[in-house]
């Protein structure tokens, strides 16, 4: 059956071909043909025809699905080179990241972003011989990045490490350590070869050629293209260059010259002296290995007409600062926000034409601000190798707490320009005292000098142990005053302190605190802290804005600053007139509440407003009282300043001014209760004892702080108080500023009305009161028990400390005073030994002097004791 089926398929078939042929000679055999050979081959094609149809779209559709696998896998691939790039981990991970750099070096890097090219070329392909390309431009990226790794392996020194196995051995054993010298044993294999037949020059220029030619292979290029994109660039910047010169050449260019004057205050502003903020590093594998994040966000500001040149910045040990603190800093310096720079350096010729300046001297309207190049960097060159340290120290701290049975482990790390806070986790059921009694313990297995314990850290479930650098970076204040934290705010009594562990940035508004305490021994920095905070305000306000009060007992401090147009009179060094200045400003603040309630404003912010909208009033100033040494004031007139500082500081904060007091002697009886009471925000420097500590801070840990600026900052509102290493202001830029701040303008005249309110205040506590002091001495007036004690001496007609003693229940202190005070006034005679004292006058002469309102008049005319005598006798 199945022979004669094929009989018959190859008879029809024929058949078909003879009819197909000789249509004309058998018509019989054509209508017999058609009819069965026509509906065949009509039914035979259109099936034929839709195979080759569905097979084209199958083809299409599997050639898509290809390419988006390739797509995903490379996408896979890439994501998983770049993890093991960056991320060393641990066991096979560390074992494929050490491989990785063995075979390409420091061409590792390059890989992850060719193929990242290679899946954006395949992904936008959507020609059906994409993946043809593909591999042409696989083949060519692979090709290039081997020329690379040879090149950089031309140009390192394991070139000269022998052959070619030698090399091979060399770059291998780099893998744990990879280093800008090493391209791999790719690299040794692209560029140990060339360097071995041509030599290094040669195999040098040939690797180079070849790269660029397989890099325009590879990106499609061509070289009229690339010729013409270079010659497109030329013109551009000819025409650029020759439109300048036109411009500054012709004499109608008004346009191009008032943009060229409305642009250079920018240029010149605080924005073109910027530098690298450094944000800090960060330390993820702190006993295995340490690993930097250097993040520094560079500000670029247009190019300058004028050319200003910055100094080459120095920069400081970049602290180190968590992950999420480094991403919040990022971000912030992000933002654009030159605008309130720009702002703030053409502010001067805006008020020129808004003559809102209240000095009776108008000379202040063109102030202009320090230029920032009056400060300088820090010279921390030798405080950027830390890593091993900080190993070494994390070992031993977690070795030395396990060998008192406290288990514990290192969550972090944070480096600060002194210390470093290592804050580790206990295990379950560790008391947090048995960590904080080992205190001295931790320092002897450190070999430190001393060792300071935050038992928990706030906002974190971790207890902080700071550990001294060996290498201590300094702060300088440029460092602070270029910071988004500093420039960006927007009060005027902002000023810098430093930066905390962590490496933030610390500023603090005065306006907010509203008044300050600094205490700390001789040497821990407190002169240097307030120069900061004053020059930190003399950069960013104006004198009508801010108006200083500067008393200085030492004589030597604050004296540099007279002639600056911020103060309101020369700097006070008289304790007496101190005290007259205190009094001073306790009138004012009355003064300046009257005014409030006048116009019905709650506070200065109030006023200033109504008064920019008022033709009648004028702004107030902001007044900042700064003093030195508050323990000399303390001394020469206990109770005035007491009182002056306690009603300032329960009532100045709305009136607009603020006390800044530091002192080397944080006793009891120089911070007296009422004071700490009444100042709410502290920094607290190196002291001496525990007692000290919290008698500034109210709390323990200053004792333990490093000098040099090393300090607790305690603001109002916070908890625990902040550890910061304060910035550096040196004697050279302190003068520096002054200088420049004096150049302009006139000759400082100051407020005459407040000097002369000054003097008499001072004249009035210089007279004698009740309440002057406790033990009835009222300083140049002299004590109030004097007439009794006269009328005492005259009646007994003798004079003897225990007399006084008696008749009056005085201490014998205070009577020996007494004595010596009616000796002065020949009331008395001179000591005679054991025998008491003889009295100079009559009970007459006694009378007489309280009728005529004399009885503190010295005696000019004593009686003769002899002639006294002998009346008697007779």
């Amino acid at each position: 059956m199945a022979a004669n089926n094929n009989n018959k398929k190859k008879n029809t078939s024929s058949a078909k071909k003879k009819t197909a042929s000789s249509k004309q000679k058998n018509t019989l055999q054509q209508k017999k043909g058609p009819a069965p050979t026509q509906p065949v081959r009509k039914q035979t094609k259109a099936p034929a025809e839709n195979k080759k149809a569905s097979s084209k779209n199958e083809n299409r559709v599997s050639a898509a699905v290809i390419r988006q696998r390739a797509a995903i896998i490379f996408s896979a691939v890439t994501a998983i080179l770049l993890a093991a790039t960056f991320i060393k981990g641990e066991r096979v991970w560390l074992a494929f990241h050490e491989f990785i750099f063995g075979i390409a070096g420091i061409c590792a890097y390059v890989w992850p972003l060719m193929l990242i090219y290679i899946i954006v070329m395949l992904a936008s392909d959507k020609s059906a011989n994409a993946i043809k390309s593909l591999r042409g431009r696989l083949i060519g990226a692979s090709l290039a990045t081997g020329m690379l790794s040879g090149i950089v392996h031309v140009f390192s020194d394991a070139v000269d490490s022998g052959d070619l196995k030698d090399q091979i051995e060399y770059v291998w054993n780099l893998k744990d350590t990879v280093t800008v010298g090493s391209g791999g044993i790719i690299g040794a294999i692209f560029g140990g070869l060339p360097e071995m037949l041509f030599g290094k020059t040669a195999a040098a220029i040939v690797l180079i050629i070849l790269l660029i030619a397989t890099l325009m292979f590879v990106t499609g290029s061509t070289l009229l293209g690339v010729y013409i994109f270079i010659k497109e660039r030329i013109d551009s910047a000819k025409v650029i260059r020759q439109e300048r010169v036109e411009a500054d050449d012709s004499d109608d260019s008004a346009s191009f010259i008032r943009k060229k004057k409305k642009y250079v205050p920018v240029d010149i502003g605080p924005e073109a002296y910027g530098s690298p903020e450094d944000d800090g590093m960060y330390i993820e594998e702190l006993v295995g290995n340490a690993e930097k994040k250097d993040i520094t966000p560079r500000s670029k500001s247009p190019k300058p007409f004028v050319d200003v040149k910055p100094e080459p910045e120095i920069s400081a040990a970049d602290p180190a600062l968590p992950l999420d603190e480094i991403i919040k800093k990022v971000n912030s310096s992000v933002k654009p926000k030159d605008k309130p720079a720009e702002k703030e350096k053409t502010e001067p010729k805006k008020d020129t034409k808004a003559g809102k300046t209240d000095e009776p001297v108008q000379v202040f309207h063109t102030y202009q601000k320090p230029p920032i190049e009056c400060l300088k960097y820090a010279n921390n060159a030798g405080a950027m190798n830390y890593e091993e340290e900080l190993k070494n120290n994390a070992t031993k701290l977690v070795e030395t707490l396990n060998s008192f049975g406290v288990s514990t482990k290192i969550v972090d790390i944070c480096r600060g320009p002194s210390v470093t806070r290592y804050e580790l986790q206990p295990a379950a059921g560790v008391k947090i005292s048995k960590i904080t009694s080992l205190a001295d313990d931790i320092a002897l297995a450190l070999a430190s000098s001393g060792v300071r314990i935050e038992a928990p850290i706030p906002n974190k479930s971790a207890i902080g142990i700071e550990i001294p650098n060996k290498n201590r970076a300094t702060v300088s204040l440029r460092e602070i005053i270029e910071t988004p934290v500093y420039k960006n705010a927007k009060s005027k009594l902002n000023v810098g302190l430093g930066k905390d562990i962590t490496g933030n940035t610390i500023c603090a508004d005065i306006a907010k605190m509203p008044h300050l305490l600094i205490a700390g021994t001789t040497g821990s920095g407190k002169s240097v802290c307030l120069n900061a905070m004053i020059v930190s305000i003399l950069y960013n306000s104006n004198p009508d804005e801010v108006k200083l009060l500067m008393i200085d007992p030492k004589q030597v401090e604050f004296t540099v600053y007279n002639g600056i147009p911020h103060l309101l009179v020369p700097v006070v060094s008289d304790p007496r007139k101190a005290a007259g200045a205190l009094g001073w400003a306790v009138t004012e603040m009355l003064q300046r509440y009257k005014m409030f309630s006048e116009n019905a404003v709650r506070d200065i912010k109030g006023y200033n407003k109504l008064a920019a909208t008022s033709e009648t009033l004028t702004p107030m100033p902001h007044i900042v009282i700064f003093i030195d040494e508050l323990s000399d004031l303390m001394m020469a007139a206990p109770n005035e300043v007491e009182d002056s500082i306690c009603r300032l500081a329960q009532m100045a904060r709305a009136a607009g001014m603020h006390l800044v007091i530091a002192t080397q002697r944080p006793s009891v009886n120089v911070i007296t209760g009422i004071i700490k009471a009444n100042i709410p925000s502290r920094i607290a420097l190196s002291v001496s004892s525990q007692v000290d500590s919290r008698t500034i801070i109210d709390t323990a840990g200053a004792e333990k702080l490093l000098g040099y600026g090393d300090m607790l900052f305690s603001p109002v509102g916070v908890s625990k108080p902040i550890r910061v290493q304060g910035c550096f202001l040196s004697d050279e830029e302190v003068e520096s500023v002054v200088k420049f701040i004096k150049t302009q303008g006139e000759e400082k005249k100051y407020d005459e009305k407040v000097m002369e309110e000054i003097e008499r205040q001072a004249v009035i506590e210089k007279k004698p009161s009740a309440s002057s002091s406790s033990d009835g001495d009222s300083g140049e007036g002299g004590d109030e028990m004097i007439p009794k004690a006269i009328e005492v001496v005259v009646e007994a007609q003798m004079a003897s400390t225990t007399l006084l003693q008696r008749k009056l229940k005085l201490g014998y202190a205070r009577a020996a005073r007494i004595i010596d005070e009616l000796e002065q006034r020949g009331i008395v005679g001179p000591f005679e030994g054991s025998k008491p004292r003889k009295v100079l006058i009559s009970k007459q002469q006694w009378m007489e002097m309280n009728a005529l309102g004399n009885a503190s008049a010295p005696i000019e005319n004593p009686i003769e004791t002899d002639a006294y005598e002998e009346d008697d006798e007779e």
